[in-house]
């Protein structure tokens, strides 16, 4: 999946698919993404959806698990605002089509209006609230398990001893070295940990471009979105992949995401061997982030920039979280999640 490029359909060409299998008669707008290929469709009665051509090296399981996941929570709880998947003319949640020799999986979504957070602030309220957000996702997949729920994807943390291979693209010399001490402290304490706790069907993505915001009440959150990470991995990860993206900028780099770990602990206590470990987690996804987009960008150029999104400040708030004592850190964690 990290070296198959994406697909390649035309305007014309999703246009003509969303009629054949879905119906759906459209004027359609690309979207950006990193593996596969989303357009958002637009009716004449106003209608909008998001059609997904998912990479062509994507498994028909992987596929089944996503709709699988989505159909499980809205029924646990219908509040959580995701999206709905919109079955085929014959009710089926996906179709194949073949295009340039190829065939590919494909699957229309309801379209979540609003206002991606990488376009505004996630002040402390704000993400308490993503944690709160985050808490209700995991506590409505409790239960839920599919033949295709684990993935083998590098973005699923308890795989990231096979980063290894990609150092190779880190030139910045100093950064490569924080990178490989973090990575060998994950691999040698923290994965031995990790292996003996809760584990579940995860959202593994709540990045800041994975959440949108309303557009009529700007301080609502209106959607949790993108489903291509999900896999069964241990709880305290999906945590940790969406407080990496709260961290704060300077001498406390921590600061930021404190108040979405306190969120999600209200609605999930985290248990004291996941606190323990969290900040390691915190830095894992960090590297995560920096080692696949450094390889996906030299091996897609013309998606560089993408890939490339949240480069700058992963290696920025890695630097300032390598700095942070681990005893300090964990006191922190500890003070914002009161009771257990």
């Amino acid at each position: 999946m990290l070296t198959t490029t994406p697909p390649a359909f035309s305007d014309a060409d999703a246009i003509a698919v969303a009629v054949k299998h879905y119906g759906i008669k459209s004027t359609v707008q690309p979207l950006v993404s990193e593996r596969d290929q989303n357009f958002r469709l637009s009716t004449k009665s106003g209608l909008r959806y998001t059609l997904k051509i998912s990479n062509h090296a994507e498994q028909l399981e992987v596929v089944d698990f996503q709709n699988q996941a989505l159909l499980y929570v809205a029924n646990r709880n219908a509040s959580i605002p995701l999206p709905r998947v919109i079955p085929t003319l014959d009710g089926q949640l996906h179709c194949r089509v073949e295009h340039s020799g190829e065939e590919f999986f494909v699957r229309v979504l309801s379209w979540l209006d609003g206002s991606v957070l990488h376009d505004s602030t996630a002040n402390p309220d704000l993400a308490r609230r993503l944690g709160r957000l985050l808490a209700q996702f995991d506590v409505a997949l409790q239960g839920f398990d599919h033949p295709g729920s684990n993935p083998p994807s590098l973005w699923d943390m308890k795989r990231a001893a096979g980063l290894a291979d990609l150092m190779v693209h880190i030139e910045d010399s100093d950064l490569k070295k924080i990178i490989a001490q973090t990575l060998d402290k994950f691999v040698s304490e923290s994965k031995p940990v990790l292996d003996t706790l809760r584990t579940q069907v995860i959202h593994n993505d709540m990045n800041p471009g994975n959440v949108l915001m309303s557009n009529k009440q700007p301080e609502k959150i209106s959607g949790l979105i993108d489903f291509g990470d999900m896999t069964r991995s241990p709880l305290i990860i999906d945590l940790a992949v969406a407080a990496a993206y709260q961290l704060g900028e300077g001498n406390d780099p921590l600061a930021g995401a404190l108040p979405m770990i306190a969120g999600y602990h209200a609605v999930v206590p985290l248990q004291n061997k996941e606190k323990a470990l969290l900040i390691d987690l915190i830095r894992t996804r960090l590297i995560t982030s920096l080692l696949i987009g450094s390889y996906r960008s030299i091996l897609f150029p013309e998606n560089r920039e993408y890939l490339l999104i949240s480069h700058q400040s992963a290696k920025s708030f890695l630097i300032n979280l390598h700095q942070l004592p681990d005893d300090e850190a964990l006191a922190r964690i500890r003070a914002a999640c009161p009771c257990g």
